[in-house]
């Protein structure tokens, strides 16, 4: 049986958190480039999509707090196992 290695998850948390917040801080720009298509149906067109993206992303973001959540819960009883381990081998 191969070992069971866990590393890297404040990593992983860290790196969901960093996406958290680039998708998060996208409404900011969402309609900086609001009529620039040229196009007046090409423009809306653009705009549907970027309402429609809206819905998409908030729906990714919710997923991606619910996944660090539940990684931060992995990581701190992975922690408390690893500690109590240690303490049975001290003793």
């Amino acid at each position: 049986m191969a070992d069971l290695v866990v590393k890297d998850l404040q990593d992983l948390i860290s790196d969901l958190n960093e996406l958290i917040g680039q998708f998060e801080g996208a409404l900011d720009f969402q309609n900086d480039d609001k009529g620039l298509w040229g196009q007046h149906n090409a423009d809306l067109s653009m705009g549907d999509f970027a309402a429609n993206w809206t819905i998409h992303r908030n729906t990714m973001v919710t997923d991606m707090k619910t996944l660090v959540s539940q990684v931060t819960k992995v990581d701190q009883a992975w922690t408390q196992s690893d500690t109590q381990l240690l303490q049975t081998f001290e003793q």
